[in-house]
């Protein structure tokens, strides 16, 4: 399992020092960048998708926890690191599972690295049981989704969805059988009602009917095509996920 990680410290020494670590004692972490700065570190979240991140508290004029608030999503565990002991209270309430004081030693740092992967590990279990339950009570009884509108109820067969896409608390329905139609709900609300077996949302904003990909391809980070030829873009945080499950099908 590699581990896609950023390291958030504007202190140069700190900064290679804790690389050196990573990149001599923990050879599951793939760093995927160093930041310096609170804006910089931002960009980098959004572009790389991380797995881990090592925050320092204090970042220039700024805090870590500066960043973390203007995130909207936090979908990689924390690690904070800062020579200031008496932040510890703070930063677990900002759900990071470690805290590591400074200066760094190996022993420290594949202390909670050990700590994150087995909680990962954890995670995955949990979510491959849950999805396997899903699944059997989905082959017996979904073959429907029924969803609101402004007129009423409308009800789609599920092997003619081709994809959903999300903008905001509004979701764009595609289906074979009729115009795509709009309605008041998130991506989130609707992917909770589809058998998880067939559908799977490579992207933020998508949700696609695996049995209507047509084939995939690498440019641009990942792109599927369906059998319509639409195109939807895949995150590069799901696309070994949707690859393997483009070979179970």
């Amino acid at each position: 399992m590699s581990i896609r990680t950023i390291i958030v410290e504007d202190e140069r020494a700190s900064q290679e020092l804790l690389s050196t670590i990573v990149s001599e004692y923990c050879p599951y972490l793939q760093l995927v960048g160093v930041a310096e700065s609170v804006e910089v570190a931002y960009s980098l979240i959004q572009n790389n998708q991380p797995d881990l991140i090592f925050l320092d508290i204090h970042i220039g004029q700024e805090t870590g926890f500066d960043l973390l608030d203007t995130l909207e999503e936090k979908d990689f565990k924390i690690i904070i690191t800062t020579a200031h002991e008496e932040y510890a209270l703070k930063a677990f309430k900002y759900e990071a599972v470690d805290y590591i004081l400074k200066p760094y030693t190996p022993k420290d740092v594949i202390k909670s690295v050990e700590r994150i992967k087995e909680k990962m590990d954890e995670s995955k279990a949990f979510q491959k049981l849950e999805k396997s339950i899903k699944n059997s009570q989905y082959n017996r009884d979904f073959e429907k989704l029924t969803v609101s509108t402004s007129d009423g109820l409308r009800v789609f067969k599920i092997e003619h969805l081709t994809r959903i896409e999300g903008s905001g608390a509004y979701c764009k329905i595609f289906s074979l059988e009729s115009k795509p139609l709009l309605i008041s709900k998130t991506l989130k609300e609707i992917e909770k009602l589809l058998p998880p077996s067939q559908f799977f949302r490579p992207h933020d904003s998508h949700i696609i009917n695996m049995r209507h990909v047509k084939e995939f391809k690498k440019e641009d980070g990942g792109v599927v095509i369906l059998e319509n030829g639409e195109q939807i873009p895949v995150s590069r945080r799901r696309k070994q996920e949707f690859l393997d499950l483009l070979m179970e099908l």
